[in-house]
């Protein structure tokens, strides 16, 4: 049986989600340096109006990620 993961873009506002991995290792840097942690909680917040940013809610901090960094990060079913 294959494992099934999520993007962060495919969340809808309030629905939370546990971040799994990242697919590109230089964008790994990046976000774990903000916080973005394997086995840490997401929570959607909001999507911006035209969709190029979300605002999400990791562990507690918010951040903004653009659509490029928040695809990279891989979430469980």
């Amino acid at each position: 049986m294959q494992r099934r993961y999520r993007t962060l873009p495919e969340l809808k506002a309030h629905e939370s989600a546990q971040a799994v991995s990242f697919t590109d290792p230089e964008l790994a840097c990046k976000l774990t340096a903000m916080g973005v942690l394997p086995g840490a909680m997401i929570e959607m917040v909001r999507k911006a109006p035209f969709g190029d940013a979300f605002y999400v809610k990791v562990d507690g901090v918010r951040l903004a990620l653009r659509t490029e960094e928040a695809e990279q990060i891989l979430l469980t079913v």
